[in-house]
């Protein structure tokens, strides 16, 4: 796991700005620093090294290179081959091919086998050799074969390209600026900022998207928080040649017919989730896991636990005397399996403080304090020394987890006339609020639903606003796998590895997400639905999958916490000390000037958020 950044330009780079880009993202890479950098005029390429190379690492210092029109910079966490020979940027083919990587490709034993067997040599242990020489034997299609998370640049001097891939989910994080034949690069949108000298102009519609949709849904369009800066789509390559950009789509979520049993598909998952944990697990330093105590982060650690005879240490945020505590079930599986366990209650008397760091390091605006435990479990694994952190997310999208589910579910037994379904679970909707009443009020409001905004804005703002996703409300999808789709490629998904990659990074852990294989992802959203969810109970292969291996008290688990907190309701009991602090700096704010909030509805509820967008308008503007 890196940060990589680079600049390819007609003009000279400026050296200056690019040392400064390196510190920035030294959260990201504090293990080793590498420079490539390349005079077009005399055709020389240089080496150099930083302040942080290893060392031992033989290179002229960057400070004594001067006049390039290409810079490569890359920051290493290192994970895998931890040697120089695993040093960044790298190249094979007498310096025709140049690679920057951040991520990992777990499969790069078995694609080095099948390199090797093609007459292939190796100098390192290194995946990130084995994508440069995957890329030399089969091209831009080299990405079909990797199973990981990715986005990296390979410089390709024969053909006289730039070859950009992010792996198939986005997972990885990669930005670009091309403007007057500059095309700048970076693992976060702070390099580009910093580089360009904070020259960039806030993107007023994503601020908009924010207060209607309560989230700024990073997959929906390539758009960021700045104009002229984009990111590159999950799923999706780019080449750079002689200035242009093509763009091409190499990964797509389809739903396949799955008509097998309950049983086979069982069997099917509990083979696809092992050889997910199974790559996950390889690395050369050690790997810790995330346990909030719910079903899917109990599920990973005790059947990786089980399965492969580890004794993790483990990370969780507690909070005892609160409705979101889950020690209890954290507890219960460190005990079962003989986890080292790192249970810790955060400390939020300077909550105002840790939001404009994380607001720093997450380069979007929060709705609300829910991101903010996984932020203390990452702070808590960087000093625990654990590099590498297993986490469950993606279950809910993958595996229909949430609440919100239910009403596409809903609505696929009424539309594919699966009545009889329907009539078997009633008794279990009806306990849980979906009475024959709100079934009508769905269908109603499928009909003649309307616009609403998640925080108060002004009318003339909303009705002017297009929403650009087509399930807008759970209430239009009458197909739950269809749903799960737009929520794993659109909305829920993307923002929330958003959210994974830059808490983990920020305090220089990689995370890692078996949950999100692609083979477990393919597999999983188009099993049926009537073997996903039971009346109200959700994520039956799961729990059958893993009934050998959870407790019972957390196998016969319904409820749905995740990474919650109890920060805004530990605020709000101060009475009004930070809802009248919060509010006075809205008042005072350039969010109050831009005139979009309907002021009057603002209230303890919604506060943090708007709050939030505020500072962040603030730091980023």
């Amino acid at each position: 796991m890196c940060g990589i950044f680079g600049v390819i330009s007609n003009n000279t780079v400026n050296k200056n700005q690019l040392l400064k880009v390196s510190d920035v993202l030294k959260h990201r890479g504090p293990d080793d620093e590498g420079y490539l950098l390349f005079n077009k005029e005399n055709d020389v390429i240089k080496i150099a090294k930083g302040n942080d190379t290893v060392p031992g690492f033989d290179a002229t210092h960057i400070n004594n290179c001067d006049n390039f029109n290409l810079a490569f910079l890359h920051r290493r966490l290192s994970i895998i081959d931890l040697s120089l020979h695993g040093h960044q940027p790298m190249t094979i083919d007498d310096g025709n091919l140049w690679i920057l990587l951040n991520g990992e490709i777990y499969n790069y034993i078995e694609l080095k086998e099948e390199l090797l067997k093609k007459g292939y040599k190796f100098q390192s242990e290194s995946d990130t050799e084995v994508v440069l020489t995957a890329y030399k034997e089969w091209g831009e299609d080299c990405v079909l074969k990797f199973n990981g998370m990715w986005a990296f640049v390979i410089w390709d001097r024969k053909n006289n390209l730039f070859f950009f891939s992010r792996d198939r989910v986005g997972i990885k994080p990669l930005f670009y600026h091309h403007k007057n034949g500059n095309f700048i690069f970076c693992s976060e949108i702070k390099g580009i900022r910093t580089y360009l000298n904070n020259d960039l102009i806030l993107n007023e519609k994503q601020i908009y998207e924010f207060l209607i949709k309560g989230q700024i849904f990073v997959g929906e369009s390539d758009e960021t928080i700045y104009r002229k800066v984009n990111q590159l789509m999950p799923g999706t390559n780019l080449i750079l040649k002689d200035g242009k950009i093509i763009i091409k789509k190499y990964w797509n979520l389809k739903l396949t017919d799955n008509r097998f049993s309950f049983d086979n598909n069982v069997k099917r998952f509990k083979e696809l989730f092992r050889q997910s944990i199974k790559f996950m697990l390889r690395s050369d330093v050690e790997v810790g896991t995330c346990l909030s105590g719910g079903l899917d982060s109990s599920s990973l650690v005790a059947f990786a636990s089980e399965e492969f005879n580890k004794k993790f240490n483990t990370f969780s945020a507690i909070w005892p005397g609160y409705s979101c505590d889950e020690s209890k079930y954290v507890d219960i599986l460190n005990k079962k399996y003989s986890c080292k366990a790192n249970a810790f209650s955060p400390d939020i008397d300077n909550i105002t403080d840790i939001l404009d760091k994380v607001l720093w390091h997450q380069e979007i605006p929060l709705s609300g304090s829910s991101i903010l435990a996984q932020w203390y479990v990452m702070e808590k694994a960087k000093i625990k020394k654990i590099k590498v952190l297993l986490d469950g997310q993606g279950a809910d999208e993958i595996l229909s987890g949430y609440p919100d589910y239910l009403i596409p579910y809903i609505n696929e037994m009424i539309y594919s006339f699966k009545w009889n379904e329907l009539f078997s679970y009633y008794s279990s909707l009806k306990q849980n609020n979906f009475s024959v009443k709100r079934m009508i009020g769905i269908q109603k409001h499928k009909i003649f639903h309307k616009k609403n905004s998640a925080f108060p804005v002004k009318k003339d703002l909303l009705s002017k606003y297009t929403f650009k996703t087509k399930f807008t409300r759970p209430h239009l999808s009458n197909f739950l796998p269809e749903y799960l789709k737009d929520q794993i490629e659109r909305t829920n998904l993307p923002v929330l590895l958003h959210f994974e990659d830059r808490n983990s990074m920020a305090s220089s852990v990689e995370s890692r997400v078996p949950y999100l294989d692609h083979n477990l992802i393919e597999f999983a959203v188009s099993i049926p639905t009537e073997q996903k969810i039971h009346g109200t109970l959700t994520k039956i292969i799961l729990r059958e999958a893993m009934k050998p291996y959870l407790p019972e008290e957390i196998y016969n688990r319904t409820d749905k916490i995740g990474f919650s907190t109890p920060i805004e309701e530990k605020l709000n009991k101060q009475g009004n000390q930070f809802y009248d602090f919060a509010l006075n700096y809205i008042t005072n704010s350039e969010l109050n000037r831009m005139d979009i909030l309907d002021r009057n509805l603002i209230s303890k509820e919604n506060i943090f958020g708007i709050y939030s967008l505020a500072r962040f308008i603030e730091i980023w503007k």
